[in-house]
Formats: C-alpha cells, sequence, structure tokens
C-alpha cells in the first residue's frame, strides 16, 4: 500500500531498532499504530487487559532479553494506569519504550475536557521516565520515537515515554530514510573507565588479602558476568549478589553468597574482610537494614552512573563506566596480586552453606517445596517472583539461579506484578527461539490484582506455569499485624475458587494439598509447554518453622 501515515512511521522506527513484540491495548487514541502493525505483519502485538500489565511485560521482556522492551498504551486514564509498571522499569534501569497516545494538538494543553484528556500528563509521566517527548507534526514522528528508542537503551537505561497525537497518527508522514533511523535508534557508547581509576582500583586488590564482591543488576545488565567470575576466582573473592544480580555467577559455585546479606554469618564475613568490590549496586535498604549494616572499610565501586558511588556507602575508589569494560581492564593489570588469606576462601564457602542451612530450617512444611521444585525445574528456565511469603524466604534466596537473566522480581517489592512480568519474560523467550517455560511465584493475594491476565496467557498460548500460594489472603502483612498490635484488619481476602477461574479462562490448572502433589503436577506442568496454573494449599500443606515478618519495622524513634 502506498499509505504512509503517522502510525506507520511508528512502525518504521520499531522495525528499524529490532523490535519484534509489543504489549499494549487498543484505544481511539492509538488504533493508527495498531493498523500499520495489522497491515505490515512484522511486529507481534500482545493484548493485555490492563495497562500495568503492558508496562510489567516490557519491563520483563527487557531484563530477559536484554533488549528494548515496548509498550503502547492509550493517553489520559490508559497512561495513568500504566504508571505502576512503569515506576518498576524506572527503578530496575529497564529499557523500555512507552508509546501513548494523546489528544489532537488543536486541543492540546487547553484543559477542555476533551475524551481521555488529563492535566499536564507529560508531568506524571516524568515521575517514572527516564524522559518524555511529545511529537509536534506527522513528519516530526520518526525521529522523535527514534530518539526516545536511542535514550532508553543508552547508559543508564532506564523508561522513555512519548506522547503521540492522535491527529498526527492518522496524519500523511514522510518515510524517514533507514540509515538516518538507524543512526537514531543506536544508543551512544558505553562510558569507558579513567585509566586512573582503574589503576587505583588494582591497587587496592592487588594488596587485598580478604576480599569480597558485592553484585548487583548492573552487573547483569551490562553482561559483566564472565569478568566478574574471572576476578572472584583470581582473587578468591566470595561474591554477595542483590536480588537484581543473581545468576552473575552460578549459585551452586562455592564461592556465590548469593542473596544472602543479612544472615549473621554473612555479616561477619563483611566485618572481617578488607575490601569490597561493588559492582552494579545501590545497596538497597532491603538487603542492609537500611544501610545500617557494616561493610568493610575499603569499597571499590565501579558503576556507569557517577551518581550512584558514595550516595549509600562511601566508596574508597569510585570507577565511573561499564561493569564490562571496567572489569576487563582491572584484570589486566592485576598480574602482581599477592593473593588472599589460605583460610578465606574455606570461611566463604562455610558462611554460604551456613547461611543457606539456616534459612532452610525456617520453612516448615515449605522446605518440601523447595526441594521438589529444584527437582523437576530445567536448568535454563526463568523463574519470576511476585512479593510473596514463598518468594521471599526460599525464591528469591534458596532456588538456585545459575546463569544472568533468569530470575525477575519486583525491585520496587510491589505486589501484582508477576504475572505481567511472566507475560514479558515468556514472550522473551519464545521469541528468543529459547522457549522454555517460565515458572511464576505468586501469591493469592498479588494474582488478584493481575489476575485478567491469564486470559493473555490462554489467548497467546505463552508457556507459564503460574504456581499460586495461598493462605487466604495477604500473608506477610497479617503476620505483621499480628506481631505488632495482636490484632489483623483488610488482610483477609477469602479463598476464591482459582481453578475453576483459571479454568474459565482457558489456562489448564490442578489443586495442590501435598507435597508429592505439587511435585507431580509441577512436573506435569512444565512438560505441558503451555499456560498452566497450581493452586497450592498453604494452610493443607502445614505451617512454616516460624511465622515470616519481612524485614519491614516501625521507623525509630
Amino acid at each position: 500500500m502506498d499509505e504512509h501515515t503517522g502510525g506507520d512511521a511508528v512502525v518504521d522506527v520499531l522495525q528499524r531498532a529490532g523490535v519484534r513484540v509489543l504489549f499494549g491495548m487498543p484505544s481511539v487514541h492509538n488504533l493508527p499504530i495498531y493498523d500499520a502493525i495489522a497491515r505490515r505483519r512484522t511486529l507481534r502485538a500482545v493484548t493485555v487487559r490492563h495497562e500495568q500489565a503492558a508496562a510489567g511485560a516490557a519491563d520483563a521482556y527487557a531484563r530477559v532479553s536484554g533488549s528494548l522492551g515496548v509498550l503502547l498504551t492509550s493517553t489520559g486514564p490508559g497512561a495513568a494506569n500504566a504508571m505502576g509498571g512503569l515506576l518498576e522499569a524506572y527503578v530496575s534501569g529497564s529499557p523500555v519504550l512507552h508509546l501513548t497516545g494523546q489528544i489532537e494538538t488543536r486541543f492540546l494543553d487547553e484543559g477542555r475536557g476533551f475524551i481521555h484528556e488529563v492535566p499536564d500528563q507529560p508531568a506524571m509521566l516524568d515521575a517514572a521516565s527516564k524522559r518524555v517527548f511529545r511529537a509536534v507534526s506527522a513528519d516530526d514522528i520518526a525521529t522523535v520515537v527514534a530518539e526516545a528508542v536511542g535514550t532508553a537503551l543508552e547508559w543508564p537505561r532506564g523508561p522513555v515515554s512519548v506522547e503521540l497525537p492522535i491527529d498526527l497518527q492518522y496524519a500523511e508522514a514522510v518515510a524517514e530514510p533507514p540509515d538516518l533511523l538507524d543512526q537514531l535508534v543506536s544508543p551512544g557508547p558505553c562510558r569507558a573507565p579513567d585509566p586512573s581509576d582503574v589503576k587505583q582500583a588494582a591497587d587496592a586488590i592487588v594488596t587485598a588479602r580478604r576480599p569480597l564482591i558485592w553484585a548487583g543488576g548492573g552487573a547483569v545488565a551490562s553482561g559483566a558476568g564472565p569478568q566478574l567470575q574471572a576476578l572472584a576466582r583470581l582473587i578468591g573473592a566470595g561474591v554477595l549478589t542483590s536480588p537484581n544480580g543473581r545468576g552473575v555467577l552460578s549459585e551452586r559455585d562455592p564461592l556465590c553468597l548469593g542473596n544472602l546479606s543479612w544472615d549473621r554469618d554473612v555479616r561477619q564475613l563483611l566485618l572481617d574482610a578488607d575490601l569490597l568490590i561493588a559492582v552494579g549496586t545501590r545497596y538497597q535498604g532491603t538487603n542492609t537494614e537500611n544501610w545500617e549494616m557494616r561493610l568493610p572499610a575499603s569499597i571499590v565501586q565501579i558503576d556507569i552512573d557517577p551518581g550512584r558511588p558514595a550516595r549509600n556507602y562511601p566508596a574508597t575508589v569510585e570507577v565511573d563506566g561499564d561493569a564490562s569494560q571496567s572489569l576487563n581492564a582491572i584484570l589486566e593489570q592485576l598480574s602482581g596480586r599477592a593473593g588472599t588469606e589460605a583460610a578465606w576462601s574455606g570461611r566463604v564457602r562455610a558462611a554460604g552453606a551456613a547461611a543457606r542451612s539456616r534459612l532452610r530450617a525456617t520453612l516448615g512444611a515449605q522446605q518440601p517445596l523447595l526441594d521438589a521444585t529444584e527437582r523437576v525445574l530445567p536448568s535454563r528456565t526463568v523463574v519470576v517472583k511476585d512479593s510473596t511469603i514463598p518468594a521471599y524466604t526460599w525464591g528469591n534466596r534458596l532456588l538456585a539461579v545459575s546463569r544472568p537473566r533468569s530470575s525477575v522480581m519486583p525491585n520496587s517489592f510491589a505486589i501484582g506484578l508477576g504475572l505481567p512480568h511472566a507475560i514479558g519474560a515468556a514472550a522473551a523467550s519464545v521469541t528468543t527461539g529459547d522457549g522454555e517455560p517460565v515458572l511464576l511465584m505468586v501469591g493469592d493475594g498479588g494474582i488478584m490484582l493481575s489476575v485478567g491476565e491469564l486470559a493473555t496467557l490462554a489467548e497467546e498460548q505463552l508457556p507459564v506455569v503460574v504456581v499460586c500460594f495461598c493462605d487466604g489472603g495477604y500473608g506477610i502483612l497479617r503476620n505483621i499485624q499480628s506481631k505488632q498490635y495482636g490484632r489483623t484488619l483488610g488482610v483477609d481476602l477469602g479463598r476464591p475458587g482459582f481453578v475453576a477461574l483459571a479454568q474459565a479462562l482457558g489456562v489448564t490448572a490442578e489443586l495442590v494439598s501435598s507435597p508429592s502433589e505439587y511435585e507431580a503436577s509441577l512436573e506435569r506442568a512444565l512438560e505441558r509447554r503451555a499456560p498452566s496454573f497450581l493452586e497450592v494449599d498453604l494452610d493443607a500443606l502445614g505451617p512454616m518453622a516460624a511465622p515470616y515478618n519481612g524485614t519491614s519495622k516501625p521507623p525509630a524513634a
């Protein structure tokens, strides 16, 4: 067809950026873009049931694939609905492109009550976006969207929003030269580390005898796993990870302490270490008791964002640059390394084993669920966790992660993003040809915030196994209320028939009431490679050894 609208201009850019999947919902304020997608058949448009799910799916798609995640919403209420997912992408540093419609340019910013109009939408989007763009003409659309793509992918990464007035989407638009679009969608080069900073870091590492590494999401995002592993083995350093940094070193490696920073033996290692090498981490408050945890006096911190080092703990040496490049440069200068204390690596292994053993002992009746999951889970399975007790206690800490980008959790600790994240992770798995099923750990409280997305799973036939752990309410909050006040309110949610609900939405479902049923049902669901739902009755299984209260506590006086 000769037609080339503003909607086509958007698709032009997405094609040049290598985008293959888009998540969203049709609206009167984005129909020309959907029509261009339908005519050209170059993108897979996954239709979700709520805009927050589109943002969550785009976020997880970016995390698992390492490439751009894209969502398309309406203006006004639709864009507002996406804000929770955009906030999660912002906190996680995910490269996400949010395309949103906007009202006609002749009524724009006049506050006259045009359909879907909201006051100062750019300010709303700016709160959770790296940058907000607006097209001002049809011919402007391609270059604006292309610049937004490059901005989202440029380090440090994050979500970017683009407003596209509906009249410009319908209008005829110039087809920009492909080489211009290629130039605009390409992010700027990663920041190379300063050689003098690299030398200072190498000098500190050479003299350290009891080193530890703390790796965060930045290490995973930069693909620094091989370099970090090489450094850990060269210097005999134990490797702690943030929740977002899991898999940068296999948690089956004896040097990997994983996401266990709060354990008493691991804390003692931090007190006794003479150097901490921090790679792409912010030391989130939940992992450091809001920065009351004591760290070594000597810290080398590597981060692409120059504002990060010293924000929470002072760094002795700051290396501003891409983690992969920085570690490569440091490794080249470590030929004179003196070596660790002979007993240090043994202490690291012992501390990791003790921490895991102590945590396992708290699981009570849920310990067999962890063991069964580890037995039947394929090695390349991506595991997505919502904010729920099984995820916090064993999914985020004990269920071993062997490779980067295979563990997804809400870094904002929001509830309800698990199912949207699983949709994005599965779409990434299918698109890249991996095809392995995705496992979602979610609670009965969390699933209800996005339960309509089970219909999305069924429609798209995405290989997601939803394991819904049911305790009749918001279990963590119930435990906290009981501990702090001796009474509860608002945390008991009843017992919906999740099996019947999932089946009604087209998803195969089973009820699980024992560890043996759980293992057999999970194995069947994983082999099915199709949307599946397991309702796990935690009350029938029995209690944990001690109620889980999380890390929340009243503010200090």
